[in-house]
């Protein structure tokens, strides 16, 4: 046994949600960062030409008031995506390895 809990904590365990925020302007990919790093428990804030990507507990829950903030600040965005990690990324995070890793084959003795 690796971990006890109910799916749902045992997935809160790694890292939160991972949200992606596409932008029509990658100008604004600046004003977006400081929003989300203003965030309680935001992680991982990642920028490139177009997106913001970072990780937070409960994303679904902070979405409406982090998509108003960005509104208020005359952001836009082409698109926004929440990702709720899997009980697989719990196992890899919690033993480096994937639950679809296959055992390696048992070696014969020979006698």
């Amino acid at each position: 046994m690796v971990a006890a809990g109910t799916p749902d904590d045992l997935k809160q365990q790694v890292s939160g949600d991972a949200v992606r925020l596409a932008l029509t302007t990658p100008a604004d990919a600046p004003a977006t960062t400081k929003i989300i790093q203003g965030l309680e428990g935001a992680t991982a804030v990642e920028t490139d030409a177009t997106t913001v990507t970072f990780r937070i507990p409960r994303g679904g829950a902070i979405l409406p008031g982090l998509l108003r903030s960005i509104d208020a600040q005359g952001i836009e965005l082409s698109g926004v995506e929440v990702h709720r990690p899997t009980l697989d990324d719990v196992f890899l995070t919690m033993t480096g390895r994937s639950l679809r890793d296959e055992n390696p084959p048992a070696k014969e003795v020979a006698a």
